[in-house]
C-alpha cells in the first residue's frame, strides 16, 4: 500500500471518529436535534429527537426534509424554510399529525457565507398543550361553580361547595377567622374537619405562622404530656439531652389543632384546660412557665357531650374550646355538593397522572346517589381508583367498584321505561342472590343508555362497549328496544 492511500486511510479513519465523537456530543442534549446539509438532506437525529416523535434515526437519514413532508412525517418544515431564507426560523410543526413541537431551524455557514447545513432544535409542546387543556377545565369548573369554591392560597387547592349547609359553614369561617377564638369542628369521619382547619388558618392573621396539627388517637397515653409540653433535659429516662418543645411551643403565635380531642385522657384535660385559660405551659421537669399565644382549633367525630355526660371528657373543658362550633353534616346529607366534588377531584387526579378521564352519565348518576358512608375521604379514594384503574377515557358503570354497584342495585325499584319494555319483567329488588342483583344492575343501566340514545349503536358508543356485545346482552337480559 502506497503512502497516499495510506493517508487517504487515516483522513477516513478520523473523520469517522469525529463523527462519532459529535453523534456522543448531541445525543447529551435534551432538545431533539435534527441536521439537514445544504440541499435539504437529512445528516444527524439524536436520540432526544427519536424519543419525543418516535421517529428513529434509520427512518429519515440520508431523505430529503421535502419529501419526508409529502409523506406526512411533518407539516412542514423549519430546517426547508431556513435553507430559502437563510435565517433563523422558529415554527410550530406537527409531527405524524399527532404530537406539536416548537422547531428552530438554524442556518451554519462556511467561510463564503454560504449555508453548509442546517441545525433544527426540537422542543415537545404536547405535553404544554395537555397542561393548557387541563387549565381550561379547571376554569370551566370555577365558571361552572363561581360562588361555591374557596380557594386556599397555601397549596393552590380549592373547597368547592354547593349545598345551603356548606355556605353556612364557610360564612362562619370567614366572619371568625380573624378573632383568636377557640373553635371546635366535628363531624363524621372523612367530611373534611382538618380542611376547614387549613381554611380558618389560612384566613387568620396569623397565616404566615406555625400551623401544628396534632392527632390525639396517634399518641399513646404515657407521651400525651411530653408531646403537648415539651420536657427539659434529664427529666425522665430516654428523654433527649437537650429537651424538646412540645406542640404548643411549636404553635407559638401560630394555630394548633387538636385533633380527636376525645381520646385526650381526663388527667391531662385538667392540664389542658389550664393552658387554655392562662396561655402558658411548663415543660416536663421544669418549674418556669412560658407564656405562649395560640390560636386553639379541636375537631372530633364523637359526640363530646355524651362523653361529659358518661364523665370521660370534662364538662369545663367542653365549654371552653366549645367557643365556635362548626358541625360538618355527612356527604349523604348535602347531595348538591357530591356533583361539584366529583369534577374537581377528578380533575385533580387527571392533572396529577397526566391522563385524561371523563365519567358517562350513568356512572355520575350512580354515584351522586350513592350514600358515601366513607364521606369526601371514601369519594377522593374512589375517583382515583376510577381515574387510575380504567383503561379508556370514558369511565363507565361498569367500572365502579362492586360495592357500590351493589347498592345501587339493592335500591332498584323498577326498570320500566318509557318506549322500553323487558319482556321477562324485573327481578323483584326482596330476597335475590348477588347474582341477580348484578343483573338488575346491568338491565338498568342498559337501559338508561337506550333512552338517551337515539340508536342501540349511539348507547354502545355511551356505554363504552361494542355494538354487538350490547346487542348480546340485551338478548341475554330480555331487553327489546323500541325507539320513540
Amino acid at each position: 500500500m502506497d503512502l497516499a492511500n495510506q493517508d487517504l486511510l487515516d483522513e477516513i479513519s478520523r473523520l469517522k471518529e469525529k463523527n462519532k465523537q459529535l453523534r456522543t456530543i448531541i445525543n447529551f442534549s435534551s432538545d431533539g436535534l435534527y441536521v439537514v446539509n445544504n440541499q435539504g438532506i437529512t445528516l444527524e437525529v439524536n436520540k432526544a429527537y427519536e424519543e419525543m416523535t418516535g421517529i428513529s434515526r434509520k427512518e429519515v437519514v440520508g431523505k430529503n426534509i421535502r419529501d419526508l413532508v409529502f409523506s406526512d412525517y411533518f407539516d412542514r418544515s423549519a430546517a426547508y424554510m431556513a435553507l430559502q431564507s437563510k435565517q433563523t426560523t422558529t415554527i410550530m410543526q406537527k409531527i405524524k399529525k399527532r404530537k406539536y413541537f416548537v422547531a428552530t431551524a438554524t442556518p451554519v455557514f462556511d467561510e463564503e457565507k454560504e449555508v453548509k447545513m442546517v441545525v433544527t432544535s426540537v422542543r415537545d409542546l404536547t405535553y404544554l398543550n395537555h397542561l393548557q387543556n387541563q387549565l381550561r377545565k379547571v376554569e370551566h369548573i370555577n365558571k361552572k361553580f363561581p360562588e361555591y369554591s374557596l380557594s386556599l392560597n397555601q397549596d393552590a387547592s380549592t373547597i368547592v361547595f354547593k349545598s345551603p349547609q356548606m355556605r353556612k359553614i364557610i360564612e362562619s369561617i370567614k366572619q371568625i377567622s380573624s378573632f383568636p377564638t377557640p373553635v371546635l369542628i366535628t363531624g363524621p369521619s372523612g367530611t373534611g374537619k382538618e380542611v376547614l382547619a387549613n381554611l380558618i388558618h389560612q384566613l387568620s392573621s396569623v397565616n404566615e405562622k406555625p400551623f401544628i396539627k396534632v392527632n390525639c388517637a396517634a399518641i399513646p397515653p404515657e407521651l400525651f404530656e411530653a408531646e403537648l409540653f415539651g420536657y427539659v433535659s434529664g427529666s425522665f429516662t430516654g428523654a433527649r439531652k437537650e429537651g424538646k418543645p412540645g406542640f404548643f411551643e411549636q404553635a407559638n403565635n401560630g394555630t394548633i389543632l387538636l385533633d380527636e380531642i376525645g381520646e385526650l385522657p381526663l388527667t391531662l384535660q385538667v392540664k389542658l384546660l389550664r393552658v387554655i385559660q392562662d396561655q402558658t405551659i411548663t415543660r416536663i421537669g421544669d418549674t418556669k412557665p412560658k407564656h405562649l399565644s395560640f390560636r386553639l382549633i379541636c375537631s372530633t367525630n364523637q359526640d363530646l357531650m355524651q362523653l361529659v355526660r358518661e364523665k370521660k371528657f370534662r364538662e369545663d373543658l367542653w365549654y371552653r374550646i366549645n367557643v365556635v362550633h362548626l358541625k360538618i353534616p355527612p356527604l349523604h346529607e348535602r347531595k348538591s355538593d357530591i356533583g361539584p366534588l366529583i369534577e374537581q377531584i377528578l380533575q385533580n387526579f387527571c392533572n396529577e397522572y397526566h391522563l385524561e378521564k371523563q365519567l358517562l352519565p350513568q356512572t355520575l348518576s350512580i354515584l351522586k346517589n350513592y350514600s358515601w358512608p366513607g364521606n369526601v375521604r371514601e369519594l377522593k379514594n374512589i375517583i382515583e381508583f376510577l381515574v387510575i384503574s380504567t383503561s379508556t377515557t370514558s369511565i363507565s358503570p361498569s367500572d365502579l367498584p362492586e360495592h357500590i354497584k351493589n347498592a345501587w342495585a339493592l335500591e332498584l325499584s323498577s326498570t320500566e321505561k318509557e318506549g322500553l319494555k323487558l319482556i321477562k319483567g324485573t327481578p323483584s329488588t326482596e330476597n335475590f342472590s348477588l347474582k341477580e342483583a348484578m343483573k338488575q344492575f346491568e338491565t338498568r343501566v342498559i337501559l338508561m343508555a337506550l333512552k338517551s340514545s337515539k340508536s342501540i349503536r349511539a348507547a354502545a358508543s355511551q356505554l363504552d362497549i361494542d355494538h354487538a356485545n350490547l346487542i348480546r346482552k340485551m338478548e341475554r337480559l330480555g331487553i327489546t328496544y323500541h325507539p320513540s
